[in-house]
């Protein structure tokens, strides 16, 4: 009887310590912040509504404000939720997406008694540039190109399908930042040195593959993979991917392909097994006639070829074989017809060793 009160008495002492623990522990910031989301299936939910007080008012003649999804967790240095908001403004109540003019990411603090949102943040994700629909308190997020992938589709196809957003930690710091897409493109948005700031934004052109955050050395800061589809004006079947990796520095993403181009082979066999089929079927139908002679020569044949030795140098670039990057950006140098790899080739070739003599 002594024994089991002395081990209850004992139980007791240790839960009143990690309670007290608990009550004085800091939570500014939570690893582990749940995350409620919500879909709005009408523009005129009223509790959407309430989120376009931070837009003009009324609304431009012909134009209409729709929330489309909202979540709530803790997403800064504050111990209370956020709520983070898509609003975007469209040319009828029907908000398809091909109606939307201007999208947004409003960030606000909890409700005021008045069941008002209080503005953190507000964000201009995309502007079709047809309205003018003038929001100075939004911050525009400016996407950059992918580099080295020189075949990007036109601006009005930039327009959204669709959005998308996802609150994850993905720089380690223990805050939950803002994975956005939209369309082709992806933006991060995350709370650093006090503000609410993007930290990435790029677009990435793939029908298949999608655009991902890893941790590929399982360090709990993530990575960012952006898939391209390789165009080298062959058969349409024949799309080789091409992968731009990012990684977080502490202030911004930044292009580290090396990072993935040592540890992955995948993309460069791919790109050698589309280039080897294209030459195997070149010279199979050839017959070394003088009309298929010219057909090698031509210039859909010079384009796809030096597109694809392009790519294949870059991946031994990137993956620490300078010699063999040095061979196939030398022909993109010497035989290329298309200026973009040219100038990158040589580019790329000044930043290797020279070769042995």
């Amino acid at each position: 009887m002594k024994s089991h009160l002395q081990t209850t008495l004992l139980a007791l002492c240790i839960s009143l310590l990690l309670s007290s623990f608990a009550v004085n522990a800091d939570t500014s910031k939570t690893t582990n912040s749940a995350v409620e989301y919500y879909y709005y299936e009408f523009p005129n939910d009223s509790d959407g509504q309430k989120y376009h007080s931070f837009l003009p008012a009324p609304a431009p003649e012909g134009l209409f404000y729709d929330t489309r999804v909202q979540a709530s967790a803790n997403i800064d240095d504050t111990p209370e939720k956020e709520s983070v908001v898509i609003v975007v403004a469209a040319t009828s109540r029907d908000v398809f997406s091909s109606n939307w003019v201007q999208m947004f990411l409003l960030i606000t603090e909890a409700e005021t008694e008045e069941g008002l949102p209080k503005k953190k943040a507000l964000f201009k994700l995309f502007d079709s540039g047809t309205h003018a629909l003038e929001v100075p308190a939004a911050k525009a997020i400016e996407l950059q190109n992918p580099l080295f992938v020189f075949w990007v589709p036109s601006k009005d196809s930039h327009k959204p399908q669709s959005v998308s957003f996802e609150l994850v930690d993905l720089t380690g710091d223990g805050a939950l930042d803002i994975w956005v897409e939209f369309g082709y493109a992806v933006t991060v948005i995350s709370f650093q040195n006090g503000e609410f700031r993007k930290i990435f934004g790029r677009y990435g052109y793939h029908g298949n593959q999608a655009k991902a955050y890893v941790d590929l050395d399982n360090d709990g800061i993530y990575e960012i993979k952006m898939p391209y589809s390789v165009y080298p004006r062959g058969p349409k079947t024949e799309r080789p991917t091409w992968i731009n990796l990012y990684e977080w520095n502490g202030n911004m993403y930044i292009l580290n392909n090396a990072k993935f181009y040592t540890r992955d082979n995948d993309i460069l066999i791919q790109l050698m097994i589309h280039y080897n089929a294209w030459l195997r079927r070149e010279r199979e139908t050839s017959k070394w006639t003088p009309q298929r002679i010219e057909l090698i020569k031509s210039e859909k044949f010079a384009f796809y070829a030096q597109t694809c030795q392009f790519y294949m140098g870059l991946a031994h670039y990137y993956g620490g074989d300078e010699a063999t990057a040095r061979a196939y950006l030398w022909r993109v140098t010497e035989q290329g017809r298309n200026e973009h790899y040219i100038q990158a080739a040589e580019a790329i070739l000044k930043k290797l060793s020279p070769p042995p003599k």
